[in-house]
């Protein structure tokens, strides 16, 4: 018994040298070396073996305290057992403290109260080493005052690690959040940008856990940076840091959230990009969302009213398609509509097709229609509208009129427009949409201002800052984006714009006012090369769109590949699937090679003739992504005999890569050859170059496609 109390004493002896030694250096200010912060890294994983052991050790107690056989052995040992663990917990929670990033008050009242826990565990343990220890008048209030302290240690603990209302989230009801039913109505920090930073950074990010110095949890945090300086550089996405390290590749150790976390999506990581890009604006409303695309995304953070709409059938909806509108649901799988109206000049019982979804239309765009005021009596039906676009059409106050019974109306546009003062005014009497847009109307700018403050409603009643009567046209829109084909391909080409002419060419040469037009539907049998702009009387034309389009002379049926892709871009079929990456690596079309080379002999099967072998690329510096070094192709007849080289091209790049991720598609002609078995060796960049922040680590490259013709 002597011998194991000795063993007890030396044991915990050690242990509190440890930590005095340890409470010595946290004074020194010294850079805590390596080992001590690894060692750190062990705090989470033992922390709940003396908490676990401690609860256990008062239950025992409690128990026996009511039989005849108090379980003093048991009690002992396990108290024991917990002292330990939390004197070796308190070591290596300090260690981890080492690491910064940590509220200091908070970070103080963990370590304190964690100090106080293995302080008070270990004299639980050095009293229950006396004869009939359970019937001592401290020992039952030091067990409940050390279980108080490890809980208020372990509350700030999860301060720490996961933010201040940790505990508390559910104790209370949900903040009920602002309805927002159309897309205008979102302010792009506050109902964008915070949910997104509250969901995947901010538990690392807060005012109590500062990694790298840095909070996400308010515009003076954000602005302020961190350790590295500022973070977001208005205007600049791909120069902010936060955003670059977004798109490093996840086993970088700079890429956040780092590996293991919840990652950003795809659509997250492109939001946050407009939001920089357009000047990070904390506090005004979603501006130039008329792209389908942002607009799509911005579609999830809509909340709507709890009010019981019903789907539209198949029938409605397909009713109003066939009278000339686009119907698509705000939402996936919701009962909200957003319609917008294709035909240039309707007619009055083609607005009137509205009414089979009148319940269901939340957005309507009649955007550079001619409507006239007879026809807006139908929009008075549309009793759930939010949004209504009537610019650039004939109607007049008489409009307004029609539009005074639409009680949830929040966002008008009806500039370029004959309303007047009279008219605003009076349809502001009986609704106050949130967002009025009138310029270029009959209303002069003191009526609009007059009223924008009686009614408490934003009127945007100027000619917006850097507007001119003469812009380019935006480019034209073309559909499918593939651009490899078997047989032919069918190519739709649309603008934004109504009246605009289309005009292409398929030999090379630049488009202009005299080339030909496209019309309906652009089919393509052979691979060409389409050149095309957008023309408009009064406005100056669209830079040219040049895509490539490529007939696939011979499928893959059958390849071999000497070093397969990395584990995480796995699938070595997407190099012959004919679907095409875009910008990001993510995409799951491209296969990504972590210093190594593409070397893949394809199996035609038969003996064919190729005369093209061509790759798709991407190139994105700042995520270690260089552009091969250069393509080679060898062709036999015998699998296993001799493969001749039919050339080999060098793939050039230019600069240190600070323009964004670039695609490239890299073609070698070769001599006519007619073979079964094409080898294909794709050279990787090997090892990154000086100049660049990770020089002499491997270097990744991005393939999506290999494809003879």
């Amino acid at each position: 018994m002597e011998k194991t109390n000795q063993i007890y004493k030396r044991v915990i002896l050690f242990m509190f040298l440890v930590l005095s030694s340890s409470y010595v250096h946290a004074d020194t200010g010294d850079e805590a070396p390596r080992i001590i912060l690894f060692f750190g890294r062990f705090h989470p994983l033992l922390l709940h073996l003396p908490i676990g052991a401690l609860v256990v050790a008062f239950f025992i107690d409690i128990l026996g305290r009511f039989q005849n056989n108090y379980p003093a052995t048991t009690v002992r040992n396990i108290l024991g057992f917990s002292a330990f663990f939390s004197i070796i917990t308190s070591v290596l929670g300090y260690f981890l403290s080492l690491e910064g990033g940590y509220q200091e008050e908070t970070l103080d009242l963990h370590f304190y109260t964690g100090i106080l826990t293995a302080l008070l565990t270990t004299v639980l343990f050095l009293l229950s080493r006396k004869e009939n220890f359970k019937a001592s008048k401290t020992f039952l209030p030091l067990f409940v005052l050390s279980l108080v302290s490890i809980s208020v240690a372990g509350h700030f603990g999860s301060v720490l690690t996961h933010g201040d209302n940790f505990l508390t989230e559910y104790a209370v009801p949900a903040k009920k959040e602002r309805t927002i039913e159309v897309v205008d109505s979102l302010r792009m920090y506050n109902d964008v940008i915070v949910k997104i930073l509250d969901k995947k950074c901010v538990q690392c990010h807060n005012t109590t856990k500062r990694k790298g110095d840095l909070s996400l949890v308010s515009k003076m945090d954000i602005l302020s940076g961190g350790e590295s300086g500022e973070v977001l550089l208005a205007g600049n996405a791909h120069k902010s840091l936060l955003y670059e390290q977004l798109l490093l590749p996840i086993t970088d150790e700079d890429h956040m959230p780092p590996e293991g976390k919840e990652q950003l999506t795809k659509d997250e990581i492109k939001l946050i990009e407009k939001w920089i890009e357009e000047g990070l604006d904390f506090d005004n409303y979603v501006t130039n969302a008329q792209n389908d695309t942002v607009i799509k995304l911005l579609n999830n953070y809509l909340v709507f009213n709890k009010v019981n709409i019903s789907k539209a059938s198949r029938s409605n909806i397909n009713e109003v398609r066939e009278a000339g509108f686009r119907v698509l649901e705000l939402v996936p799988g919701k009962a909200e509509l957003n319609v917008k109206l294709l035909e240039q000049l309707p007619t009055n019982n083609t607005i009137a097709k509205l009414t089979a979804l009148k319940e269901q239309i939340v957005e309507l765009d009649l955007d550079d229609i001619e409507i006239t005021d007879q026809m807006t009596g139908v929009l008075k039906k549309l009793k759930n509208l939010r949004s209504l676009r009537l610019n650039s059409s004939k109607i007049t106050d008489k409009s307004l009129k029609n539009l005074k019974s639409l009680k949830n109306l929040e966002v008008l546009n009806v500039y370029n427009t004959a309303i007047s003062n009279i008219g605003l005014e009076e349809l502001l009497k009986e609704i106050q949409p949130r967002q009025i847009y009138s310029w270029k109307t009959r209303v002069d700018r003191e009526t609009a201002n007059r009223l924008a403050s009686e009614y408490e409603v934003k009127i945007q009643n100027d000619i917006q800052e850097g507007f001119v009567e003469i812009s380019r046209l935006e480019g034209p829109i073309i559909t499918p984006a593939n651009t490899l084909f078997v047989d032919s391909i069918n190519l739709n080409i649309e603008s934004k714009l109504k009246n605009i002419e289309l005009r292409y060419t398929l030999n090379g040469e630049e488009p202009d006012s005299t080339s030909q037009l496209f019309k309906d539907q652009l089919v393509l049998n052979n691979s060409k090369t389409l050149k095309i702009a957008a023309f408009k009387k009064g406005w100056l034309p669209s830079e040219t769109a040049t895509v490539e389009y490529v007939k696939i002379k011979h499928s893959v049926p059958s390849f071999t590949i000497v070093d397969k892709p990395d584990v995480r871009y796995p699938n070595a079929g997407e190099l012959f699937d004919l679907e095409e990456g875009g910008l990001s690596f993510k995409d799951s079309q491209w296969t990504g090679f972590l210093g190594f080379d593409i070397n893949t002999t394809i199996d035609l099967g038969v003996e064919k003739t190729v005369d093209n072998i061509s790759i798709n690329c991407l190139e994105n510096v700042a995520n270690y992504i260089f552009f091969p070094k250069a393509l080679e192709v060898y062709a036999s007849n015998d699998k296993n005999g001799t493969f001749k080289k039919l050339g080999a091209v060098k793939i050039s790049r230019k600069g240190q890569g600070g323009g964004g991720p670039e695609l490239k598609k890299v073609t070698l002609k070769i001599p006519s050859t007619s073979a079964r078995y094409f080898k294909i060796i794709v050279k990787n960049f090997k090892v990154l170059p000086k100049w660049h922040p990770g020089a002499g680590t491997a270097a990744w490259m991005f393939v999506d496609e290999i494809y003879l013709w």
